[in-house]
């Protein structure tokens, strides 16, 4: 009887404890909505055509470009410069092609994390210095004409787009987007070129068996 007794009791008291602890494989609602698909699509579409549009703003026009990152007195070579002036427009056209298409989006992902954290160190620098000057991220006193018909199609927030100054505002906003990049890297999206592409992979090694 006591042996009964004494089993009773500690099944009581495992249940107990087991109702006490909290169910840690449970997800909230908030994590399932990020990392579905759609999340990602939105991340995706809004990083590649801030890209776009960044880049098409600045696309044949170096001199305006090589003013823009003069103006943050950042101490660079002057090659360096010249360099991004004519090669960072291409790279921001290119990655928001392949973001907007959903090709090589990991890739993509890390790239433009790690160039919007650079512009994000050199907004900052700007901002605590106390240097007074336009953003430059699209376009400046002189803007490729297609670049400048995109912005413009924005209306209101084109036109805050392409008058920004270098402060907290740019700051909070490259910030945002950094997030998204990470979103991208970590998370599947969907309707993407890469999907596609996996699948016809996949169908090739079925084939191969």
């Amino acid at each position: 009887m006591s042996k009964i007794n004494a089993t009773t009791t500690n099944d009581l008291i495992g249940n107990e404890v087991a109702e006490s602890v909290p169910a840690t494989s449970a997800s909230s609602p908030i994590r399932d909505f990020l990392t579905g698909p759609y999340p990602t699509l939105v991340s995706r579409l809004l990083l590649g055509g801030i890209f776009f549009i960044a880049g098409l703003t600045k696309l044949n026009v170096p001199e305006t470009m090589r003013q823009s990152i003069l103006a943050y007195e950042i101490p660079l070579p002057s090659f360096l410069v010249s360099i991004m002036s004519v090669g960072l427009p291409i790279l921001e056209v290119g990655l928001g092609i392949w973001l907007l298409i959903g090709l090589f989006v990991r890739l993509s992902a890390v790239i433009s994390t790690g160039l919007m954290v650079i512009f994000t160190l050199a907004i900052t620098q700007a901002w605590l210095r106390g240097l007074n000057i336009d953003c430059g991220c699209f376009g400046g006193a002189e803007t490729n004409a297609m670049g400048l018909a995109l912005v413009n199609a924005l209306g209101p927030i084109g036109t805050y787009l392409a008058t920004e100054k270098a402060g907290p505002e740019t700051i909070i906003r490259d910030i945002i987007f950094i997030l998204m990049g990470v979103h991208l890297f970590f998370v599947p999206t969907i309707f993407a070129l890469d999907n596609l592409r996996s699948r016809h992979n996949t169908v090739e090694e079925e084939v191969e068996e």
